[in-house]
């Protein structure tokens, strides 16, 4: 198996004559290594020597891992990375607070998948998802990420991949006379615009800040928010909802 702290390896034997020496104690605490070999030998009190070998892996170093929550109506999208080396990722473990049914926490998922949909949530409530991986020498890494699901931007789906253009859509905002829409790519504003209704037909091209802009494969992000008053006043509620899509 691992070792994930220092280990000490010994020589020892036995013979007629009685052990005159054997190697000394060898002390091994890094670097990380999937597989190395301790050497050593016993000599008796004949003179005669015989060879011992032990071989070990090490790792002592956590996992890797990175996360995030992505709220939607009614549903929370957990996703991560994870990595480990040398000892391979042995799991992933994904605990929730609150948890089901009135209970202070509850443990979801157990695997080593890189994404969990968890549909057990009740909008306007805050969620707070613990992430532990573990690998085969037990080292682990923990990460905390939070969302509250409310019934907000409702398509596409949060993370959804499309082929073509899509439309828009969220929940209506009492007494909103207009909306923000905003698209973006990477760091890069693409679009902004301002319906009056709580839908938006995206297409394929179109022109924003002077320049040509084409819906084009990758990932993007969408932003919403409510507008009162006139668009002169610029009077802006809180944000609706931001989720991603991408385009296949």
């Amino acid at each position: 198996g691992w070792y994930n702290h220092p280990v000490s390896v010994s020589f020892g034997g036995s013979s007629f004559s009685g052990i005159a020496s054997c190697t000394a104690p060898e002390a091994y605490g890094g670097p990380n290594t999937a597989g190395l070999t301790v050497s050593g030998t016993c000599t008796d009190n004949a003179g005669k020597t015989a060879p011992a070998s032990y071989t070990l892996a090490y790792d002592a170093s956590p996992p890797a891992v990175s996360a995030a929550a992505d709220a939607g109506d009614s549903v929370i999208n957990v996703n991560w990375q994870a990595s480990s080396t040398p000892a391979p990722l042995a799991s992933v473990e994904i605990a929730r607070s609150p948890g089901i049914d009135a209970s202070a926490a509850s443990i979801l998922y157990r695997g080593t998948s890189g994404a969990y949909k968890d549909t057990r949530v009740r909008n306007k409530i805050r969620y707070t998802y613990t992430i532990t991986a573990v690998d085969q020498a037990g080292n682990t890494a923990v990460r905390t990420v939070v969302a509250t699901p409310g019934a907000r931007l409702l398509s596409p789906a949060a993370g959804a991949k499309i082929s073509k253009p899509p439309t828009l859509a969220w929940t209506a905002v009492p007494k909103a006379r207009y909306y923000n829409v905003q698209l973006w790519q990477g760091s890069h504003k693409i679009l902004s615009e301002w319906p009056k209704r709580a839908t938006l037909d995206l297409k394929r091209t179109w022109r924003f800040a002077g320049r040509a802009h084409r819906l084009k494969r990758g990932r993007y992000r969408w932003y919403v928010w409510p507008g009162f008053a006139t668009r002169k006043a610029a009077r802006y509620g809180s944000l609706v909802g931001s989720a991603t899509f991408v385009v296949a």
